[in-house]
Order: structure tokens, then C-alpha cells, then sequence
């Protein structure tokens, strides 16, 4: 053998080794979570059945997810409340593995983030670890059993938050599941197979164009740039785009309009022909600031909202405008939009776990409100708000008066793959918070093929917000 075929034959095993370490490395690196926690690790298996896994409580000490040793000596988990938190604690089974916080926050509830443990101070029991650590949620128990109730008849999601804080009071996507061992045994091949996908968490990872809610963002672009002084004439209840038209909703016209009527009438005329009128660049950039296409600072599985990155037509700019097109929101990122306003112009980091706790009810950790962005300054922040009262007043959200509470909001009536073929089936949402002087929660509600926001949405978002400040 030569030794130029020798030096060939080198070259090739090296890349081998090379392609191997790289592999190995990509594995420790960037999937060693994924491996760690996988189902079909049956070491994590057998150590898990060690540890008494700890308990999940709401943020006023009710239990909602806890272990126990049974006649057998098996170790089983219970979920008193069943599908009510399928989207929020998820489940955790030998063989399907873990889900939301069940699996986000493992390592806590195993007891392996105790500085204790890790050294072996942790007390001992039979030559095992008595348990793992508890973990209290930020969820008010009842706001999030009402939001269920509410959401019985509906597809979608709501979500609560506290926008002073971020701390998520509340958070229902439907539909759900039953996330006990013998439940998910049962059903797993319908559930996965279920055209509806109840195994998606909607609040955090279902995508929605947010039709008028959207129009908050696009005002705060008008007011930044001295647009709000426009007046256009709506004598056609449409606005027209080369050989596509928008129309506002029920082809209404509202004859000579400024912004304020705009927003509490939610005209479509209005914002698309101003938007229209604006660099994409713009429209991109507040977008971005109200964390589209960003990523989010929250330990829990979510979509990133969506807004068109590549280069926008005038017809783009316009149908963007008004929360339509490759506009697309979460549920959470709409309730942030939301609270953003009420908290002057700051969102605030969304958290969902408050702390942990080890078994003595010693505090290991706590989380503590944080500024996420700010996307408008407060004086933009103060003229919406005003705006979304009126909305709500005497606009297209009266349905969501409380009799004694200034609540602020705006509708929105989304449309989607089914209204290319029947105008009724728009999702419904609305966006809001309370009360005006003071806000304490901001919500966000979307219906999947409801209809109109004011009409459907509206409702529910009111008694969200009546539930939980006559509780406080």
C-alpha cells in the first residue's frame, strides 16, 4: 500500500473521530435535558421511584398535584382536580414520559436543586430520600376553576395575569385531558389521534391572528408618529387596495373618524388606510418591541408570536394594521399586550411557579417581578388606556361592564382558515384589565370559531375579572 492511499485512509478515520466527538458533543451540549428526561430512560426510572415526588400547590396552599406510596408500595400520582391544570402541571408517567411543569420543573420537585442533596445532607429514610421539593404556583384556584366553567362550551384559550407583577393568576386551554397514569393509559391513542389536539397547551403555544385587538399596537404607532390627528372619511365602510378591498365588520361606515372613534368602533377603514400609509420598518419594529418574533423570559413551553419579517406591500402594512394576515399572537402574548398598557407602558416578565419549598416549608426559592420591556412610554401607554375605557363603555366591549369597575378592553374578531368559506366561523377575542385607577389583572380570552369578540369573548373576560377582584 502506498502511502498516499495511507494518508487517505488517516484522513477518513480522523474525520470519523471528529464527526463522533462532534455528535457526543452536540449531545452534552444542547440535548442532554431531552435525553435526561426522555420515557424510555428507565435509570431516571428507577431513581425516580426512590424519591417521594413533591407536591404542586396554587398560590393559597390548595393541592393540586401530589404523590403517595399505595397498598402495592408503588409510588402514584394524583391529580385531584383532573383536567382542570392538563395545561398547566401536565402529567408525568413512566411511559409517556413528563409535560409542562411536571417536566420543567422535575428537577425541583425530585429534590436534586437542594444544595442539600447534592451533597447528601438531605435526610435519609430506609436508605432513600424521604422526598422531593413542593412547588406553589402563582394560579388563583378559583379564577382558574370559574375560567374553566366558562370555557365549557368553547374551543381556545384564556389567560390571567397580574400586570404589576407578571404573575399568571390563571390560565385554561380547551380542549383538555385527564392527566392521570390510568386516564392517559386509556386514552393516549385518541388523544394523540384527536383532531382537536387537547395535548396542545393553547394559552402559551396556539397561534391566533389577533384581529382588533392588534389595533392597540397599531394606535400606539399612530400617537408616536403625530398620526393620531388624522380624520378619514368612511363614507364606503371599506378602503380599497388595487383589486382587493377591507371592510369594516358588517360593512358598517362610520363617516368622518379620528382615532378615538376608530378605536371604540373598531374600524377596519381607519387603521388599515393609516397603516398603509406607514413603513413596514416601523410596523416591524413595534411589533418586535411588544415581543413578536422575540423570545420570551418564562421557564414554560410557549410559541413565539408571530409578525411578518420580510418586505410588506402597502396591501401587507394595511392588513397587518388591523391584526389580520401573518399577524399571529398567543393567548399569553395577547394578555401581555394588555398589561402592558395598564402597567404604564411595561410588561412585565410572566412567571407561573412563585417558589419552591423543601419539605420543612423552607423557602429554596422565590421569584421576584421583573421588567421584561417597555415597549411605549407611559403618556402612550395612558392615552390607550383612556381609549380602551370608552371601548367598553360605549364602544364595541360593553359586554364586559361591571357594574361599580371601570374595565378596559378591546374586542376583536379574528378571521381564519374556515372564514374563507363561512363569514361566521371568526375566532372571537378580547383583551382587558381592572380596574382603571388601579389595575390588578389583565386578561386575554380566544374563542375558536365563536364569532364576535364583543358578543362571545366579551362575556367571558368580564366574569374572569368580577371573579377575581370580588375574591380580593
Amino acid at each position: 500500500m502506498n502511502s498516499k492511499k495511507v494518508i487517505i485512509i488517516l484522513v477518513f478515520i480522523s474525520l470519523l473521530f471528529l464527526s463522533l466527538i462532534a455528535y457526543l458533543t452536540a449531545i452534552e451540549v444542547y440535548y442532554r435535558d431531552d435525553y435526561a428526561q426522555s420515557a424510555y430512560n428507565h435509570r431516571n426510572i428507577a431513581e425516580e421511584s426512590k424519591i417521594l415526588r413533591g407536591t404542586i400547590y396554587d398560590r393559597n396552599a390548595k393541592r393540586l398535584a401530589y404523590s403517595e406510596i399505595n397498598d402495592k408500595g408503588e409510588q402514584k400520582r394524583y391529580y385531584p382536580y383532573k383536567n382542570l391544570y392538563s395545561h398547566i402541571i401536565g402529567y408525568t408517567s413512566d411511559q409517556y414520559g413528563k409535560s409542562l411543569i411536571e417536566k420543567t420543573a422535575n428537577a425541583d420537585l425530585l429534590g436534586k436543586n437542594n444544595i442539600g442533596e447534592i451533597f447528601n445532607f438531605k435526610k435519609l429514610k430506609n436508605g432513600k430520600l424521604s422526598r422531593g421539593d413542593d412547588i406553589h404556583l402563582t394560579i388563583d384556584h378559583n379564577l382558574q376553576k370559574r375560567t374553566n366553567e366558562l370555557m365549557a362550551r368553547y374551543n381556545g384559550a384564556c389567560v390571567a395575569i397580574n400586570p404589576q407583577t407578571g404573575e399568571i393568576l390563571a390560565m385554561v386551554s380547551k380542549p383538555d385531558f385527564d392527566p392521570s397514569t390510568d386516564a392517559l393509559s386509556l386514552n393516549w391513542t385518541n388523544l394523540n389521534e384527536n383532531e382537536n389536539s387537547p395535548f396542545l397547551t393553547r394559552a402559551t403555544m396556539g397561534l391566533y391572528a389577533p384581529g382588533s385587538t392588534y389595533k392597540v399596537i397599531t394606535s400606539a404607532l399612530l400617537l408616536e408618529n403625530g398620526l393620531d390627528g388624522e380624520i378619514i372619511n368612511d363614507e364606503s365602510g371599506k378602503v380599497d387596495f388595487y383589486d382587493k378591498s377591507i371592510y369594516n365588520a358588517g360593512k358598517k361606515h362610520y363617516g368622518e373618524t379620528n382615532l378615538n372613534k376608530a378605536f371604540k368602533l373598531s374600524s377596519n377603514v381607519y387603521f388599515a388606510t393609516l397603516g398603509s400609509q406607514i413603513e413596514d420598518k416601523y410596523l416591524k419594529n413595534i411589533a418586535k418591541r411588544f415581543m413578536f418574533n422575540t423570545k420570551l423570559d418564562f421557564d414554560f413551553p410557549y410559541t413565539k408570536s408571530k409578525f411578518q419579517t420580510n418586505s410588506m406591500s402597502e396591501m401587507d402594512c394595511a392588513v397587518a394594521s388591523i391584526g389580520q394576515g401573518k399577524t399571529l399572537a398567543t393567548p399569553l402574548e395577547l394578555a401581555l399586550i394588555a398589561s402592558t398598557i395598564a402597567n404604564n407602558g411595561k410588561m412585565m416578565k410572566p412567571y407561573i411557579i412563585e417558589s419552591i419549598t423543601d419539605e420543612n416549608m423552607k423557602v429554596l426559592s422565590k421569584s421576584k417581578p421583573e421588567v421584561m420591556a417597555q415597549p411605549i412610554d407611559k403618556s402612550i401607554a395612558d392615552t390607550i388606556k383612556d381609549m380602551m375605557l370608552e371601548v367598553v363603555n360605549s364602544g364595541t366591549g360593553t359586554n364586559a361592564k361591571i357594574y361599580g369597575i371601570d374595565v378596559c378592553g378591546k374586542t376583536g374578531t379574528s378571521e381564519n382558515e374556515l372564514t374563507i368559506t363561512d363569514e361566521s366561523k371568526t375566532h372571537a377575542v378580547f383583551i382587558g384589565f381592572a380596574p382603571y385607577n388601579n389595575p390588578e389583572i389583565a386578561v386575554s380570552v380566544v374563542l375558536e370559531y365563536a364569532g364576535g369578540g364583543g358578543t362571545y369573548a366579551t362575556p367571558i373576560a368580564r366574569e374572569m375579572i368580577k371573579t377575581y377582584l370580588n375574591n380580593h
